[in-house]
């Protein structure tokens, strides 16, 4: 079997989830005896396609000469990727028998134009207004939201072979805009575990008094304010002497959260920007994740493959299927500060009953070997 992924940037595990996850199942599926081209790279607004550095000038041909059986779209939650690839010659090697695999690696659930306005660190006359106007008008938002969410995914349905999601307990946020009859092409594979190895008890003896924050730093989609509005609290109060909140990663609003930090006099709290998380993730004791939506979360599973425990809060239906709420991590209504700062009081300061949870993350995290995965990739291919 001969599978070629599509996508709209080069295979570089290190530049975020999608490319992560992209590179364990095109290794895992290798290893079992499948050909994988690896990505052939679109440019949104272009007629450049690249792959492995080289020009394709005619993608019939390509798919064709290369003996292609299986095209992975990596983009579902945007029509442009799946139609360009159709008529630049993907439609005819797809009636000619081709197969196409279309993946949504995020929540179907967008969060709303009111989240992205609100999450402004300084907000103008208009969007002060335009979040006025999406209060008063939020039915009629939100339904023209979900309309044009279910057009793209019906799109991506009608014109797939297979509708990958990373959850069941997204099928019926996808019912509820696709309004279909059948779903029989959508199936549900999760994420696997992106470290090999899941630690061993032993390693527990060698935890620090760190919380970590994996994340990219945008504020639409991360909420690091609520991170550190909540450390605040528990600085206030006394509860994070000897503990250290370190942040990996880089994005938009990074100099934003570092005002906020030094404004504040939260010194116990430190920037790493873009690194190899694995280092931080085994000495980390606790996970601190305030998403407005995940499609699944990499950071849980990373989280408890190395036996730090989760404090989430409760964004998407998808963190049911990693978080057993108090026995490997704990997840807080969404938006309640006060119930985020609780839970991380209670682990903060109460180390037998964090020691308990951080065995029951190792423990957990077996049901996510990149095995089960892969095997669930071998079947619908």
């Amino acid at each position: 079997m001969t599978i070629l992924w599509i996508y709209n940037m080069p295979l570089i595990p290190e530049a975020g989830g999608t490319e992560r996850i992209t590179s364990l199942v095109v290794g895992g599926l290798s290893e079992r005896g499948h050909k994988c081209m690896g990505i052939l790279e679109f440019k949104e607004g272009s007629e450049q396609m690249m792959h492995e550095g080289k020009d394709v000038a005619d993608l019939y041909s390509f798919l064709r000469d290369n003996r292609v059986d299986v095209v992975v779209n990596q983009i579902a939650y945007s029509t442009w990727l799946l139609s360009d690839f159709l008529d630049r010659g993907g439609r005819r090697w797809h009636d000619e028998g081709g197969k196409i695999i279309s993946c949504l690696h995020f929540d179907p659930c967008n969060p709303s134009y009111k989240q992205l306005l609100k999450s402004q660190e300084h907000l103008s006359l208009r969007s002060r207004m335009d979040i006025v106007k999406h209060t008063v008008l939020s039915v009629y938002y939100r339904q023209r939201k979900e309309k044009l969410e279910g057009d793209v995914y019906n799109y991506i349905y009608d014109n797939s072979d297979v509708f990958v999601i990373l959850s069941e307990r997204h099928k019926p946020y996808m019912d509820k805009v696709m309004k279909r009859k059948n779903y029989h092409k959508i199936t549900a594979i999760n994420n696997p575990l992106t470290f090999p190895v899941i630690a061993s008890e032993d390693t527990l003896d060698t935890k620090k008094k760190t919380v970590l924050v994996c994340a990219r730093m945008s504020e639409y989609h991360k909420r690091i304010s609520i991170v550190l509005k909540a450390w605040k609290v528990l600085k206030n109060r006394g509860v994070t002497r000897g503990w250290t909140l370190k942040i990996v990663g880089e994005g938009p609003d990074l100099e934003r959260y570092r005002h906020y930090v030094e404004k504040n006099s939260l010194d116990n709290v430190v920037f790493y920007g873009r690194q190899d998380p694995f280092p931080f993730y085994k000495e980390a004791s606790v996970l601190m994740l305030a998403s407005s939506a995940e499609g699944w979360g990499l950071a849980l599973t990373e989280a408890l493959q190395n036996g730090a425990v989760p404090v989430v809060m409760n964004s998407s239906a998808v963190y049911a299927d990693i978080i057993d709420n108090g026995y490997n991590g704990c997840l807080t209504p969404n938006g309640n500060l006060s119930s985020f700062v609780r839970h991380m009081k209670t682990l903060l300061t109460e180390p037998c009953r964090l020691r308990t949870m951080q065995r029951n993350a190792l423990e957990s995290a077996h049901r996510f070997k990149i095995d089960k995965t892969i095997s669930r990739w071998e079947a619908i291919i």
